[in-house]
């Protein structure tokens, strides 16, 4: 039996949480279901181009014995995570978190305003809870959502090419690895789904 509820696409919202924000047990925890608005401590990475991607898979370890054509066992080795888009907001919020770079600073000194922020060399990366947060569909008028929520993202090292091209808009790409966070059981150790049940309201 075909579930039409569950079939769904579209683009995503992507939000992430700052460091003092508790990780949600329900959407209402993220936003208003209602209206949008995001829960204090969640901002929005704001407008993507060319979609927004989350890859899971696993590495394994195979036995094979000369005895045997085949594998005779095989073995989890690691589970990997990857959240990747293109932000279309070249904002210096975007490009912070993209880059990892410095403390953004306002001069008002100046007419009009300045911003700057340091480009450097850090020796660690940030950690930051982020969630894709996803319609599903509408039914009577109502829209249900769901979100992805990973407990630990950084950079992940990948390059991220800003290009100024004539005729085109800059875009900042954007490559997260999902980190598991031990504080969690296995279950739920790289995240959480929250969704809402098509038709219930």
């Amino acid at each position: 039996m075909v579930s039409i509820n569950d079939i769904f696409g579209g683009g995503a919202r992507l939000i992430y949480a700052n460091d003092d924000v508790s990780k949600p047990t329900k959407l209402s925890d993220i936003l208003n279901t209602d209206t949008g608005v995001l829960v204090s401590g969640w901002n929005d990475l704001g407008a993507t181009d060319g979609g927004a991607a989350m890859t899971r898979g696993f590495d394994k370890e195979t036995w094979d014995v000369d005895q045997v054509l085949g594998a005779i066992d095989e073995f989890i080795t690691s589970w990997n995570v990857m959240l990747e888009t293109n932000l279309a907001e070249a904002s210096l919020e975007n490009l912070q978190l993209a880059w990892e770079g410095g403390t953004i600073n306002l001069e008002t000194g100046e007419s009009p305003d300045e911003r700057s922020m340091g480009i450097g060399d850090p020796g660690e990366l940030t950690e930051r809870m982020i969630a894709f947060v996803v319609d599903k569909r509408t039914v009577s008028g109502v829209g249900y959502i769901r979100a992805y929520v990973y407990y630990k993202a950084q950079l992940d090292g990948s390059d991220s090419e800003h290009r100024f091209t004539k005729g085109e808009k800059v875009l900042v790409p954007l490559t997260l690895k999902v980190l598991a966070d031990t504080s969690e059981v296995e279950a739920t150790r790289f995240g959480v789904i929250l969704d809402q049940v098509v038709g219930t309201s």
